[in-house]
């Protein structure tokens, strides 16, 4: 009877771990690419407070990984979050309308391609990024732009 469990949990334990890691739908995909926007918008704006913060991290695995080649490389989950942190605390956050506005988006399998417009001083431009997905949360954020 021991060996029969054994066996048995050994054969449904990676059809655990795969109902763990389904993909996340083309419109889950956008749905959650607008939630991390708007919380990175929050995050940025005169007034954002820590509860905020905590708020756009919570969106984020605890393996997440920011990845800007052209501006500082690979960030870590507790790096990017300090660092948040530090600059909220010295009142760099100040915008007063949103960074960023999704303008159109590729989904995959548990990745989107997002293009996101951006205002600043004046100047529009448009940034390409990529989102990993896994569990329902972004594991990673790969930029391509400068």
């Amino acid at each position: 009877m021991r060996s029969l469990i054994f066996i048995l949990a050994m054969f449904a334990a990676p059809l655990v771990q795969a109902a763990d890691t389904l993909p996340l739908s083309s419109d889950e995909l956008k749905t959650k690419v607008i939630e991390v926007t708007d919380a990175q918008n929050k995050v940025m704006m005169h007034g954002s407070t820590v509860a905020d913060v905590d708020r756009l991290f919570s969106l984020y695995t605890d393996d997440f990984t920011y990845i800007h080649e052209a501006y500082g490389g690979t960030y870590t989950r507790d790096g990017l979050y300090a660092n948040t942190i530090r600059l909220l605390e010295r009142g760099i956050y100040s915008k007063t309308e949103p960074r960023y506005t999704l303008v159109s988006t590729i989904p995959g399998y548990n990745g989107i391609a997002v293009e996101r417009q951006e205002t600043h001083k004046g100047v529009t431009s448009k940034h390409l990024a990529v989102f990993e997905f896994r569990d329902g949360k972004v594991s990673k954020i790969i930029e391509y732009w400068k």
